[in-house]
């Protein structure tokens, strides 16, 4: 498609009259754009409640909202002449254009807007979805009452439908029960439960596949096909073949005659011989002697190199003719497995997807997908498709899709099917005389939600055909490029070019980054790699095996970042705000303007919050939070276990040690030691009045012990929360004083889960506690920017984020597939294959079709983390011991490349913190002083939020950038 450039594509983008499709670089304005848009559309007369803007996350969404609702509002008071100097700019007219009439229509927007039933329509593509469900429950064959599950019941429904397909296969026959039993053999537990993770994930295609080749019948056939055999060609079958071609007589010959040769000669003839001579010898028998690593790597090159059989070229044609032959089997026997081993697979796919539907049903719940899937069918499939889009097709005129690059195939035919009757036709201008439009802004570089179904490619394929749509129908359509970042200091984004000129992925155009921040300057330090130590062998066998050494890489990284983070502070690095008040531009750095960005929540991670702990910066905690691994789940559970069974010592011991009791190891030893035949909470009891602290966990658990039985779970967490000891504090108090103020969220979490539990009929604590046992339940925490803390989280959640300063730890770690063994094939079939040794022809190109996709992930990836920073990028990373600086690949190969592309020159500066000389490209920053750091923290909120207190509903302030 060829890109016409357009003098102000940001402008165009925002005209109401004409259909635009912008792909946006980050920092662009594609926010503002889209902004822009909507208020123009009002402007020229179109009603709040036919405009329909479409988003990927509920934040994005918020913000729109706000940023929109802020401009109608200002513009509701705004005097006369800024009023019409703000259209003007907006609209590209002359300031005449604007009479007291038009001046009139703008302040009356905000009124229209905040009347409109329901509000603007500014959403999730979920939320859209959602809402059409319930308008049109009995045509998308959905109970009018449905709720959309939350974390908590989507792991009860799996949970459920595991234990369901455990009981089919355990207490029936035939196939289901043999792949149940080989699977759960091959797999360990962990890799067991993630594989009916991975199939509920991969449900829409999975059920693509089973529509398309007739259900399970029609997959055994595809599978056989794909993997070149014939259907119920066993292993064990195809080894029986092999071994029926084993000619005996000529591996003795070969041996004999080898035999007479040198050394290698020898040897190779003892491998033949033993094989010749064994009656029980198979297939792996003779690969062993034909092939390399134990007949699982390449061909022997002796066979038709070795002297031995010099004046035998009979015997060496044979012989290399027998290797082939065992190739041949080799890969059949493979392919036999692999078809064997995926039509276990999709047997148990299959099964659980059904108990899954069945599950959710008995909850009257849907989840996302089901969302997107329902939807896609009341509009595309059911019959009443027509009368549904009819009741729409009056109240929608004009669609925003933002974030394009994350809206995966199903979400582009719900797209597709709300506009079908936009560009049909000659069409009408309805309302106003405006033409129904379609938006669309994406930036197919940012696309990193491939797990979520998106595809980069697909966003390219939909606007060509939409645009060929359009201008057929004699309508406006308008290629928009937004090139130009207002976020990021030109020294930034140079780096970015120089990172992408020769690694951008194939999806995604090389595009160049002009800054539009004049006169501004920033920095990219790279720091030296941090060499990861030799591990000392662990003589401890108590010692946990994913405990940190003392000296480790990653220890030594984190205690660097922290101190670097500190000492940015201290100094007061000048960063540029223009929410100042007093004109001023540039303050000092505080702690809420770090983010620190890694690619996945490890041993890194967690090092990084406790070094910054220990370092005394305040960091925001984890954007993640596991709640059924965090140490307050477990204290808490553990009150229903004594609660139901106080002989229990494992669970009384660990409460004894809890801060609802708080023994030292010394008293819990005294108390504990030479009972002989007593029981713990027996002891306890009895010798309550020796000790204070006794005493005191003696009558909180023995109200445990009295009020948990029988009681309803929120009334008996409450009040044991409540509970206070003797010296005042509340059970909460004492928990959040020894574990720390980040331990509130996940007790708050906990409540608020025994909360829905309740809710979904769980009334007694020994339901709840087999019920908590089972699930693993993560809550994700919103970091705001706001607060004066460092934010640490993954680069996935930090898509639509920005801050002054990012640091990027973790660049030399390579991204380990995702998912089970299940891959998908180029035809949109699945085929399993554990590992890349096994591979027949057809799961290797599988496996390197995966392969190809992460890799340009990963860098679309990059690209996301390295466009989050505005002033200031440290980039840093460790070195495996083994492993040499130029052989890194991934992240650090391009970084690498991309300080050594040209015009990129950096000075080399001495950094205590990062223990070494680093690589700075671009000036260093303006100290401001430690005094400026302090009044920066005070100078809180711009001048419009002073004025009106009112305003601090909305965002802080408006920024061209997204």
């Amino acid at each position: 498609m060829t890109v016409h450039l357009i003098a102000d594509p940001q402008r165009t983008a925002a005209d109401p009259r004409l259909s635009a499709f912008v792909r946006a670089n980050a920092g662009s304005g594609k926010t503002k754009t889209l902004i822009d848009r909507v208020a123009r559309l009002l402007l020229d007369g179109a009603k709040p409640e036919t405009i329909l803007c479409v988003t990927y996350t509920k934040a994005a969404a918020a913000e729109m909202q706000r940023r929109l609702y802020r401009r109608l509002g200002d513009w509701s008071v705004m005097p006369d002449a800024r009023l019409t100097r703000e259209l003007a700019d907006l609209e590209g007219r002359r300031t005449d254009a604007y009479d007291a009439g038009r001046l009139s229509d703008a302040r009356a927007l905000f009124a229209q807007a905040l009347e409109t039933p329901g509000g603007l329509k500014i959403q999730t593509i979920h939320a859209f979805c959602e809402k059409l469900l319930r308008r049109f429950p009995l045509e998308a064959g959905v109970s009018p009452g449905f709720r959309v599950m939350d974390d908590a019941v989507s792991a009860a429904v799996a949970a459920a439908a595991r234990a369901a397909v455990a009981e089919r296969a355990m207490h029936g026959a035939g196939p289901l029960a043999e792949a149940y039993a080989r699977m759960s053999v091959e797999l360990d537990f962990g890799s067991f439960q993630q594989m009916f993770l991975d199939f509920e994930a991969r449900r829409g295609k999975l059920q693509d596949f089973f529509d398309r080749v007739a259900a399970l019948g029609g997959a055994d056939a595809w599978v056989w096909a794909t993997v070149g055999l014939a259907p119920g060609a066993t292993p064990e079958a195809v080894e029986a073949e092999a071994v029926r071609g084993f000619d005996r007589a000529f591996w003795r010959e070969t041996a004999q005659v080898l035999s007479r040769g040198g050394k290698q000669d020898q040897k190779c003839a003892g491998l033949m011989a033993s094989v010749a001579a064994d009656s029980r010898a198979g297939l792996a028998d003779m690969l062993g002697a034909l092939f390399t690593e134990g007949g699982e790597g390449a061909p022997a090159k002796w066979c038709g190199a070795t002297k031995g059989l010099a004046g035998h070229e009979g015997l060496r044609a044979r012989l290399l003719a027998e290797q082939d032959r065992l190739e041949d089997a080799r890969q059949r026997l493979r392919g036999a497995k692999i078809a064997v081993s995926t039509l276990d697979a999709l047997r148990l796919a299959a099964t659980y997807l059904a108990f899954h539907g069945v599950e959710k049903r008995a909850f009257g719940a849907l989840d996302f997908a089901d969302l997107i899937e329902k939807t896609k069918a009341l509009l595309t499939a059911r019959q009443a498709a027509a009368w549904v889009l009819f009741k729409l097709d009056g109240g929608v005129d004009h669609i925003l899709v933002d974030e394009a690059q994350d809206t995966a195939p199903d979400q582009w035919d719900i797209v597709r099917a709300l506009t079908g009757e936009f560009f049909a036709g000659e069409g009408r201008p309805r309302g106003a005389g405006l033409e129904r439009t379609l938006f669309v802004v994406g930036d197919e570089k940012q696309s990193i939600y491939s797990f979520q179904g998106a595809d980069p490619a697909r966003l390219v394929s939909e606007t060509a055909r939409y645009v060929e749509e359009i201008r057929a129908a004699g309508r406006r359509a308008e290629l928009a490029p937004l090139r130009a970042s207002w976020r990021s200091t030109g020294e930034v984004l140079s780096f970015v070019d120089a990172v992408f000129a020769a690694g951008v992925p194939p999806t995604a155009e090389a595009a160049s980054h002009p800054a539009m921040r004049e006169g501004h300057r920033g920095c990219v330090d790279l720091w030296p790699l941090v060499e990861e130590p030799q591990v000392p062998e662990r003589t401890a066998w108590t010692a946990p095996l994913d405990m940190e050494a003392a000296g480790s890489a990653n220890k030594q990284l984190a205690r660097a970042i922290a101190r670097e983070i500190r000492e940015t502070v201290e100094r007061g690095d000048a960063v540029f705000d223009r929410g100042l008040p007093d004109g001023r531009e540039w303050r000092p750095a505080t702690f809420g303007d770090v983010l620190i960005l890694v690619r996945k929540r490890g041993p890194l991670f967690e090092e990084i919050l406790r070094a910054l702990k220990q370092e005394g910066v305040p960091v925001a905690g984890a954007d993640r939070l596991a709640l059924s691994q965090h140490i307050v789940f477990d204290d808490l559970l553990a009150l229903a276990r004594f609660a139901l069974f106080p002989d229990d010592e494992l669970t009384l011991a660990a409460l004894l040690r809890s801060p609802f009791c708080d023994l030292e190891d010394e008293g819990l030893y005294r108390l504990a030691h030479d009972r002989r035949s007593e029981g713990l909470w027996a002891r306890l009891r009895r010798r309550a009045g020796e000790v204070p602290e006794w005493a005191a966990a003696a009558d909180f658990l023995g109200w445990i012990a009295d009020h948990g039985p029988g009681g309803r779970p929120f009334e008996f967490y409450a009040q044991a929360l409540a509970r206070k000891d003797a010296g005042g504090r509340s059970m909460r108090a004492r928990l959040l004083r020894r574990l720390g103020s980040e331990a509130e969220d996940a007790l708050e979490e906990f409540l608020a889960q025994v909360l829905a539990a309740e809710q979904r009929g769980v009334h007694d604590l020994e339901t709840l506690a087999a019920d908590f046992a089972r699930l693993d339940i993560v809550v994700k925490r919103e970091l705001e920017g706001g607060r004066d803390e460092v934010r640490v989280m993954t680069a996935h959640g930090a898509k639509g984020l920005e801050a002054p300063i990012v640091f990027l730890p973790e660049t030399t770690s390579q991204q380990s597939p995702r998912g089970s063994p299940l891959m998908e094939t180029p035809d949109g079939g699945f085929l399993w294959c554990a590992s890349g040794k096994g591979d027949c022809a057809a799961s290797a190109a599988a496996r390197a079709l995966r392969v190809q996709k992460e890799e340009e992930e990963a860098l679309r990836l990059l690209y996301v983390a390295l466009t989050r920073a505005r002033e200031r990028l440290v980039i840093c990373g460790k070195r495996p011991a083994n492993r040499k600086e130029e052989n890194l690949k991934g992240w650090w190969a391009a970084i690498r490349d991309g300080f050594a592309h040209a015009g990129i020159e950096p000075h080399v500066r001495t950094a205590a913190s990062a223990g070494a000389d680093i690589r700075r490209y671009g000036p260093d920053p303006e100290p401001l002083g430690r005094a400026g750091a302090a009044a920066a923290r005070e100078h809180a909120v711009p001048a419009w939020i002073a004025e009106d207190p009112r305003a601090e509903a909305f965002a802080r302030y408006a920024s061209p950038s997204d």
